[in-house]
C-alpha cells in the first residue's frame, strides 16, 4: 500500500469527510471507503482541468476519503463541489479527526495490506526460480479472511473465460484457460498450467483468494530466449505489453463482476530482469533499437486504482512505467487502431 493511501486513511480517521460514517466497521468483510480525486484523474473528469501531473493527481493532497453516496454527490455536480471547497472540507475533517482522537472519541481500524503483500511477493520469487515471469495482482486495501466464496459458479465461469496472450511464433498452448486445471487449494481457487515450463518455457498460474486478493502470473522465459541475439537477454516490448494488457484485463473483469470493493492495490512485476534489455520493435540503420540493460533483479510497479478508472488508463500507466524502466519512452501505448504504439529513446 502506498504512503499516500496510508496517509489519507490515517488523517481521515476511517470516516467519510462529509457524513463521518465509519468506512470499515469492525466485523465487515469489505470497506465502504472510496478515495475520491479532488482534481479528477483524467482531464475530462470532474474538476479535471488542472496543471497537476498524472502522478500528482494520485497524491494524498489531491484525495479525499468519502462514502459511496458522497463520492457520487461531488462527481455528479462538479460546479457546486469545486476544488477549493473540497480542499476546505478535507482540511476541516482532518482537524475534526485530530480533535476526536485527542479526546478518545473515535477508534481507527487499521487499513493495511503490506504484511500480506510481502508474503505474496516472497512466494512469487520462490516460485519463479530463475525464469522471467510477468505477475499482476489486485489486493484489497483491507485484508479480511473469507470475504469471498472462491468456488462460486459464476466466479469459476469468469476464470474459465480468461485469455492467455498469444506471443509471436508460439502456438503450443491455446489462448483459452483450460477449466480442467482449476481446483480448490489452501488459499481459495487456482488454475495453473506448468507442464510446458521446461520444454517451451511457457505457463501460467491464476489464483483467487478467499480474502478477495487475486493474481495472474505468466512465464515470459520463452520469449526472452527467442529474442536472445545479443550477449544480454532481450525482451520484446510488444510481448510485455500483450502480457500486461491480458493479465490486467482478466483481473479487472473478475474484480468488477465479483468483488464488492471500490478500491484495490494493483501490483505488477517482471522477475529475473538482471542483465535484460528491451527491444522497442523499431529497426534502425544499424540494426535494432534497444533500451538500456536493467541491473535490478525484479522490476515492480504499484498503483492504487478504483472503479472509476478505465481499463485502458490502467493498462497505459503500467506499460509506460515498465517501458521507462528499460530506458525508453512512449507518449501513448494504444494507437487509434487499438494496436500498440512503439516506444523509442528520448533523442
Amino acid at each position: 500500500m502506498s504512503i499516500d493511501v496510508k496517509t489519507l486513511w490515517g488523517r481521515s480517521g476511517n470516516r467519510c469527510a462529509f457524513c463521518k460514517i465509519e468506512l470499515t466497521p469492525i466485523g465487515s468483510k469489505s470497506t465502504l471507503g472510496e478515495m475520491a480525486h479532488i482534481v479528477a484523474k483524467s482531464p475530462k473528469g470532474p474538476r479535471g482541468q488542472s496543471n497537476l501531473t498524472s502522478e500528482q493527481r494520485d497524491e494524498c493532497s489531491n484525495l479525499i476519503l468519502l462514502c459511496p453516496t458522497h463520492h457520487t454527490l461531488i462527481d455528479s455536480n462538479p460546479e457546486e463541489w469545486k476544488v477549493e471547497k473540497l480542499k476546505q472540507i478535507k482540511a476541516e475533517h482532518e482537524n475534526w479527526v485530530s480533535s476526536q482522537l485527542e479526546n478518545g472519541r473515535i477508534y481507527i481500524n487499521k487499513i493495511d495490506n503490506s504484511t500480506f503483500l510481502k508474503v505474496r511477493e516472497e512466494e512469487w520469487i520462490k516460485f519463479v526460480g530463475n525464469h522471467v515471469w510477468s505477475i499482476v495482482s489486485l489486493t484489497p486495501l483491507n485484508i479480511s479472511n473469507d470475504s469471498l466464496n472462491p468456488l462460486n459458479p459464476d466466479l469459476l465461469k469468469s476464470i474459465h473465460t480468461l485469455k492467455l496472450p498469444q506471443f509471436y511464433g508460439y502456438t503450443s498452448i491455446s489462448d483459452n484457460i483450460n477449466q480442467f486445471n482449476t481446483r480448490p487449494n489452501e488459499y481459495g481457487v487456482i488454475n495453473e498450467e506448468l507442464r510446458h515450463i521446461e520444454q517451451y518455457k511457457f505457463g501460467h498460474k491464476i489464483q483467487v483468494f478467499r480474502n478477495s486478493h487475486c493474481e495472474f502470473m505468466i512465464c515470459l522465459e520463452g520469449v526472452a530466449s527467442s529474442a536472445n541475439t545479443l550477449s544480454t537477454r532481450v525482451l520484446t516490448y510488444e510481448d510485455i505489453a500483450l502480457s500486461f494488457t491480458t493479465q490486467i484485463n482478466g483481473l479487472i473483469n473478475i474484480w468488477t463482476k465479483h468483488l464488492e470493493l471500490n478500491d484495490m492495490l494493483l501490483t505488477t512485476l517482471i522477475t529475473n530482469t538482471t542483465n535484460t534489455n528491451l527491444y522497442s520493435g523499431k529497426k534502425t540503420w544499424n540494426g535494432y533499437e534497444l533500451g538500456f540493460t536493467v541491473t535490478s533483479q525484479v522490476l515492480k510497479y504499484n498503483k492504487n486504482i478504483n472503479r472509476c478508472e478505465t481499463l485502458e488508463s490502467v493498462q497505459e500507466s503500467v506499460i509506460k512505467r515498465f517501458v521507462n524502466y528499460f530506458g525508453l519512452n512512449i507518449d501513448r501505448v494504444f494507437g487509434e487502431d487499438g494496436k500498440f504504439n512503439q516506444p523509442s529513446k528520448l533523442y
